[in-house]
């Protein structure tokens, strides 16, 4: 009479772990309904944005809820009509963003160990108010309305994530030209840059008037006026001034 062994426990334990992998469990799949409401391509867009690792384009959020870029768009009209929510929805350039809503920012910075951020020199505010009313724009272009070197300003902005190179201009010297990050909205508290305040006076002129001037001028002496920048995607990091 042939005996056989009684099954062990690492027996028992081998047999549950080769019969899960043959038959791997699955969850159920979903499929979106057409035609989704507003509220319900507004939360899929939430959704998204939550996950995404970098901020996406409209394009890229439509491919991956499947939807056309339309509906993205009506979902995000939706999100930015909510009051009283904490996060708002930011547009830089192309790409969305969700962000802590402005009027927490205090809350936010103690929860997280944050000290409270230096405060911004005249100098700074000036720059800075000149590359976002006037983006993308040169360094020259920025004096040229200044009347004094910034350079040093352009680094500690640059430092600071406030201000990033985001092209060069078709000239002699292919100069820097700046504009601002998604930094600098939320250190604002801006949703887009179509949030920005009219431009006002700068030393006592009209600001409009002067960039206008600035741009002008530095196109006409482009072909004199070579900008000292550093090779393309490096920034100064040892200004004069």
């Amino acid at each position: 009479m042939e005996h056989t062994s009684p099954m062990t426990v690492t027996d028992e334990t081998s047999l549950i772990a080769q019969e899960t992998t043959e038959e791997q469990l699955t969850l159920p799949a979903t499929t979106l309904a057409p035609n989704l409401p507003d509220h319900e391509l507004a939360a899929l867009v939430e959704a998204l944005l939550l996950v995404a690792l970098d901020p996406p384009t409209v394009e890229e959020l439509a491919a991956g809820a499947e939807v056309a870029a339309d509906d993205i768009e009506r979902g995000l009209a939706w999100l930015e009509q909510q009051q009283g929510r904490g996060w708002v929805i930011q547009r830089h350039g192309r790409r969305i963003h969700i962000a802590t809503s402005p009027r927490f920012a205090d809350k936010v910075r103690v929860f997280l160990g944050l000290d409270r951020e230096a405060r911004l020199s005249s100098a700074s505010l000036e720059v800075l108010a000149i590359v976002a009313y006037h983006q993308p724009v040169t360094r020259a272009e920025i004096e040229q309305v200044r009347g004094v070197d910034s350079s040093g300003v352009l680094a500690k902005l640059h430092a600071r994530g406030l201000i990033e190179p985001v092209a060069r201009l078709a000239t002699v010297g292919n100069p820097i030209q700046y504009g601002t990050t998604a930094e600098f909205l939320n250190h604002f508290g801006l949703r887009s840059l179509a949030d920005l305040p009219p431009i006002g006076d700068i030393g006592g002129q009209d600001g409009r008037a002067l960039l206008e001037s600035a741009a002008a001028m530095a196109a006409s002496e482009s072909d004199s006026n070579v900008d000292d920048a550093p090779p393309e995607g490096t920034i100064d990091e040892h200004p004069h001034a």
